[in-house]
């Protein structure tokens, strides 16, 4: 373990350019910036990636870090910037996910809908039924999203709702009326 001042002389030569003396202040700090990344993300890949970044991100930047100010918290800065730009990437992509299996949902139905046969009249019925006993607001939804096929985020400007909110009512709706379908179409075979 390198002393204070042993680390100081380190980033004053990794700042004049040599970078051996910045691999010993990536040694002296790589274990502490590991914990304080490991309390925010679970994958243990994400803290190796996180941790390398900031580290190189620092180096990179080591010219605007002043000698003898606390270079741990100027490290767990640039570390915590970069998870946040990793959370927020990683947001993004469940959204784009989330759409894309709604949108499969979506094309599924209208295929099967499409492709319907003369058996699946129940089903279709106990759906038309189904839909026709929810709310207004609800059947207007479900109109707007799967008939008419607009993109959620079109329906939730039009509505002012949010279209996390809008996501999480179709996956209810969506539950609810396969619960109802399948409690019509029992009803009618028995």
């Amino acid at each position: 373990m390198l002393t204070e001042e042993e680390i100081e002389s380190a980033l004053a030569k990794a700042q004049a350019g040599d970078p051996e003396a910045y691999g010993q202040v990536v040694f002296a700090y790589q274990a502490r910036l590991r914990l304080f990344v490991a309390r925010y993300v679970l994958r243990e890949a994400w803290v190796d990636d996180i941790v390398q970044q900031a580290f190189v991100t620092a180096y990179q930047n080591l010219h605007k870090f002043e000698l003898r100010t606390d270079f741990a918290a100027w490290i767990r800065a640039i570390a915590f910037n970069h998870l946040r730009r990793e959370l927020a990437k990683a947001s993004r992509r469940q959204d784009r996910e989330r759409d894309y299996v709604a949108e499969l949902t979506a094309r599924e139905l209208s295929q099967r809908m499409e492709n319907a046969r003369p058996e699946d009249d129940a089903m279709l019925d106990a759906l038309r039924d189904c839909v026709s006993g929810l709310p207004q607001k609800t059947r207007a939804l479900i109109t707007r999203y799967y008939a008419d096929g607009l993109p959620l985020q079109a329906i939730a400007q039009e509505l002012d709702r949010a279209a996390d909110g809008l996501k999480v009512t179709l996956f209810r709706v969506r539950a609810q009326l396969k619960e109802c379908i399948q409690h019509k179409v029992a009803a009618r075979e028995n």
